[in-house]
């Protein structure tokens, strides 16, 4: 889809007369058509080795269900991430694909790493929300999540094809999506306080799919005229910059888990808890200097924006670690230090933020008028 974005095809095809949903069914289904052969052709020699080695059906129908279900959440995220950029090519929608490539892989790794531990004495089953479940039941609610998900993200790319554009209460879909995905994390780590430790991946993971949405999307100054001066107050909403969307719920998902989790935390990790308040803090600096990037004269702000921020985080690593300079980490880098009070861990990202905020107000101004 992103090379059809750069080749200007894709606007064509949407004024056909095929549907949304086969459109999108022919991008799911069409496109890794080769893997479903190698996939077909390799299933023969499996299920007659299974023939010769019944005693292993278990394990091969756990690895099966969990790697099917993996790859078809894949599939529909690779969707859904083309189908939202708008970048036309440029880069962050070609970067996403290896980016969900990649995490694709590690799931898919993780997944067979936890089938294998089902044939083994003491198996490592699922525990959600204290709630633990047999092998079977672990397995079966790994597969139906990732399938979930998949459907999800297959329905997002749908509306993002069809009328996506013209739909009313939108606004709430990623959101939502951030709400939900923190709770569902969570439900893996809720016993994690118990054990010196704090569920921070329920807020990590939604940070970087806030990320993901705001890169994808390209809210330049046209796109800002127009939402600014946009007459009806319920479509403003429907139509807010991305990158809104996505810091404000963080926002308030990680008020939500320093209030549960970092406040009751044993001593030994009380500090670790300050780091729900910083990762939005960083998250909120970072997007608002993505947003300063594209009303610049740059022709590809998303990779410039990209560029500078790995920089930013990765300096200060290679100058202040080997110096063990490490009580001006925390306003360079998301780090707790536990020797400094709050307000010391707070001062360097909250001053960015303020500064950044400050820089891109006049950037919009200046663009606008």
């Amino acid at each position: 889809v992103t090379q059809e974005r750069a080749e200007r095809t894709w606007d064509f095809q949407r004024l056909t007369p095929l549907s949304s949903f086969e459109i999108a069914a022919g991008k799911f289904l069409g496109a890794p058509v080769f893997a479903w052969f190698l996939f077909a052709c390799l299933l023969t020699a499996a299920l007659l080795s299974l023939a010769f080695s019944p005693s292993v059906y278990g394990d091969f129908l756990s690895r099966y269900a969990l790697g099917l279900s993996v790859a078809l959440l894949s599939m529909a995220a690779g969707l859904l991430a083309s189908a939202y950029d708008e970048t036309g090519g440029s880069g962050m929608g070609h970067l996403s694909g290896p980016l969900v490539g990649l995490a694709g892989a590690v799931t898919l790794n993780s997944a067979f790493r936890y089938a294998d531990s089902m044939g083994r004495l003491n198996p490592q089953l699922v525990t959600f929300y204290g709630q633990d479940l047999g092998p079977v039941s672990s397995v079966l609610f790994l597969a139906a999540t990732f399938l979930a998900f998949g459907a999800w993200a297959f329905l997002g790319a749908r509306y993002r094809i069809g009328r996506d554009l013209l739909e009313r209460k939108r606004a709430w879909r990623l959101p939502a999506f951030l709400v939900f995905l923190a709770w569902y994390i969570t439900g893996f780590e809720h016993a994690a306080p118990r054990t010196a430790s704090l569920p921070l991946t329920a807020l990590i993971l939604p940070g970087l799919a806030a990320y993901m949405a705001s890169f994808l999307s390209c809210e330049q100054r046209e796109y800002w005229r127009r939402w600014l001066a946009g007459e009806n107050p319920e479509r403003r909403l429907d139509d807010a910059p991305a990158w809104l969307k996505g810091s404000v719920p963080m926002i308030g998902i990680a008020v939500v888990l320093y209030l549960v989790y970092g406040l009751g935390a044993l001593d030994a990790v009380k500090a670790q808890g300050r780091l729900y308040l910083l990762l939005p803090l960083f998250l909120l600096r970072d997007l608002m200097f993505l947003q300063w990037c594209r009303f610049s004269a740059s022709r590809r702000p998303e990779m410039m924006a990209l560029a500078y921020l790995a920089l930013a985080y990765a300096l200060p690593l290679i100058i202040l670690l080997p110096t063990k300079m490490t009580g001006v980490l925390p306003a360079f880098v998301p780090y707790a230090n536990g020797s400094l009070g709050a307000a010391a861990n707070f001062a360097g990202p909250l001053a960015q933020v303020l500064v950044m905020g400050y820089l891109l107000r006049a950037k919009i101004k200046a663009a606008l008028n």
